[in-house]
């Protein structure tokens, strides 16, 4: 039977879960819920999709946020130190073969590598003529990217750069299909939620579950002491179900639903804020 003291860490998402209807910034009831958690000696731990310097600002400027779950699982950091605790990518060699599949076609992606961004430097420089997510276009402004000169490809061999997500956007019918059957046929590829024109992908080693019981092992904890809350079953299907208590948002997957201890609000009517209200605070 849970109850509310074993709980000493929760997991939240950002994009669906946590943050507003523009993608970028959480609401004051959230970010309440959230320090009366850290007052109760609760670890918040974001656990997203997202790169490490595309975090959105109230959590990337606050130092109380201690731990951080990126790109799907693919990396664990220690801001506080700069240590990573966690880290499974492509590899450099994997990262350029599948570079290779869209590069110098004039689409517009996002390669995280090493907690940043990688872009093609010719998409930078017409930016206006690409559909840059309406979310992401405060990252894209404020110059965190970057460019990459050349062919990517060649640049992550050189480099030596194992990506840990790539995301292609807004792309155009008549090359989809080479696309998605080209990562269809590399046994190494994971794809995330996503549709044809915005595909998403990462490396089968990725593994959010492996990546947040290395934090857990760090702390001295166990699932058992954990509260995660989501709304892909993609993304957060498996945090949910290893969770002492999964939370699913009412916006969120069905199948996710299915399986979440509870379901609370919407993200846009502070479900997560209320979830915490309800059971932790």
């Amino acid at each position: 039977m849970f109850e509310k003291s074993q709980i000493k860490l929760i997991t939240l998402d950002f994009d669906g879960t946590t943050l507003q209807k523009d993608q970028t910034w959480m609401s004051f009831r959230t970010m309440h819920a959230l320090r009366e958690c850290q007052k109760r000696g609760i670890i918040c731990v974001p656990c997203s999709g997202r790169s490490q310097n595309m975090f959105p600002p109230q959590i990337d400027r606050d130092m109380t946020f201690r731990y951080w779950v990126t790109a799907a699982g693919a990396r664990v950091i220690d801001r506080w130190t700069g240590e990573i605790l966690y880290k499974e990518t492509f590899t450099p060699e994997q990262s350029a073969d599948l570079a290779r599949l869209y590069e110098g076609q004039h689409i517009y992606s996002e390669v995280a590598a090493d907690g940043s961004l990688y872009f093609e430097q010719e998409i930078l420089d017409e930016i206006w003529k690409y559909p840059v997510p309406p979310h992401h276009v405060w990252y894209v402004d404020s110059g965190k990217q970057n460019g990459v000169r050349g062919k990517l490809s060649e640049f992550l061999l050189q480099e030596q750069l194992g990506v840990e997500k790539f995301n292609l956007y807004g792309v155009p019918e008549d090359k989809q299909d080479a696309i998605i059957e080209g990562l269809k046929v590399r046994p190494y590829v994971e794809f995330l939620d996503g549709s044809r024109k915005d595909i998403q992908f990462y490396s089968t080693n990725t593994d959010r579950v492996k990546a947040v019981q290395t934090l857990l092992d760090r702390l001295g904890l166990t699932f058992d002491n954990v509260m995660a809350v989501g709304d892909s079953m993609g993304m957060d299907g498996l945090m949910v179900e290893h969770a002492a208590l999964g939370v699913a948002m009412e916006n969120g997957d069905e199948r996710l639903k299915a399986i979440a201890d509870d379901v609370t609000d919407r993200f846009d009517r502070d479900g997560f804020a209320k979830a915490v209200e309800k059971w932790l605070l």
